[in-house]
């Protein structure tokens, strides 16, 4: 057994009221839950999603801001290579030719990384080196359309990438027009994505796709909905890449009245419980699986703290990190593999996290 887990935190530099200074990093008991030696790693601005090398000898940063070191248009990928004692040395950095990138995909073989660019609405390619140095956009691809929601759907808003299991197709989430968009890759081609023959699937209106998990065999994705606070179970075909909506269920407590919107999509390591994250109801909700991958609403377990951006689970699936980006803090949560429930343990001062990563 692991004694120890390296995290890395990703947070909001420029947010109001932000004193954050870029990246952090911290290990894990893996045994007791404890953080410790949580500091500063590498000072960066807007670092608010990471992604890890398959082989985890590089942190993929993704830089959100709308101009690239006030020259470019667009925010910026910056590649960190991870040092045995955790540290991080800079490699280097590229900008994504789109306002705000938010979230990084890297294929298995480690050929690609895919940026979603969240104002541009739009996703970027870039070549990967052997060392894991990030090359220039090899391919960009603008969405165009709008959804219901005035002031949320104006135009498309790229929120992520997820890779199938074997890396064949992708897909990417929309909130701006409520789509699911597939694609098939190749690592071979000049332009390796290219729309799978089913090129979309349809969210309800005014839902706002976010971000998506695979269970672990790959026969389902659980796509969550930041804006109506839904999830949606979705049977995968790895043949073509298209998907089938067998449940659509809410994230929040039945008669709930508070404003929220869901952030993350979490999926325990046995693949029996899916969590999701609540902004403004300030929890995390479990959900159990069933055998034919539908869910059952178990609770909403208060996070700790405010709008829980973000969280992670332990690869053991015995700890839950909730980050709070507005009350400044990071909190341990015991996880029941049995019930699937999580009973608060610490907390942890974090300021504006917004992104959590194990090594």
């Amino acid at each position: 057994m692991v004694p120890f887990y390296c995290g890395f935190i990703g947070t909001y530099t420029q947010s109001s009221n932000s004193k954050s200074e870029g990246i952090y990093s911290f290990t894990l008991d893996a045994k007791t839950g404890e953080v410790e030696d949580l500091h500063l790693a590498a000072r960066a601005d807007n670092p608010s999603w990471l992604s890890l090398h398959p082989a985890g000898q590089c942190l993929y940063v993704v830089n959100e801001l709308d101009d690239f070191n006030g020259k470019e248009k667009g925010g910026a990928v910056s590649v960190y290579s991870i040092k045995n004692d955790g540290s991080l040395d800079f490699i280097n950095q590229k900008t994504t030719q789109g306002k705000s990138p938010c979230h990084l995909a890297i294929n298995s073989g480690a050929s690609y990384a895919i940026a979603a660019n969240y104002y541009s609405g739009s996703i970027t390619v870039f070549p990967l080196a052997h060392n894991g140095a990030i090359n220039d956009p090899c391919q960009i691809i603008q969405f165009s359309g709008k959804g219901p929601n005035s002031l949320r759907q104006e135009a498309p808003h790229a929120h992520s990438f997820l890779f199938d299991k074997t890396c064949a197709f992708g897909l990417a989430m929309d909130l701006g027009t409520d789509r699911v968009m597939a694609y098939q890759f190749s690592s071979n081609t000049a332009e390796p994505l290219k729309p799978a023959d089913v090129p979309w699937y349809n969210s309800l209106p005014g839902s706002g796709p976010r971000h998506g998990i695979f269970n672990p065999r790959g026969t389902c994705v659980y796509i969550v909905n930041e804006i109506d606070s839904t999830l949606n179970v979705l049977k995968y075909n790895s043949i073509d890449g298209s998907v089938i909506n067998i449940q659509t269920i809410s994230c929040l407590p039945e008669n709930c009245k508070t404003q929220s919107t869901c952030a993350a999509v979490k999926i325990s390591p046995d693949g029996n419980f899916v969590y999701v994250s609540n902004r403004g109801h300030d929890s995390i909700t479990v959900f159990k699986v069933k055998r034919d991958d539908t869910l059952d609403f178990i609770d909403a377990i208060s996070s700790g703290g405010r709008t829980p951006r973000d969280f992670g689970i332990t690869p053991n699936g015995n700890y839950l990190l909730a980050l709070n980006q507005d009350s400044d803090n990071l909190v341990v949560f015991h996880r029941d593999e049995t019930s699937g429930c999580i009973e608060k343990k610490r907390e942890y001062p974090v300021p504006a996290p917004v992104c959590v990563i194990f090594r």
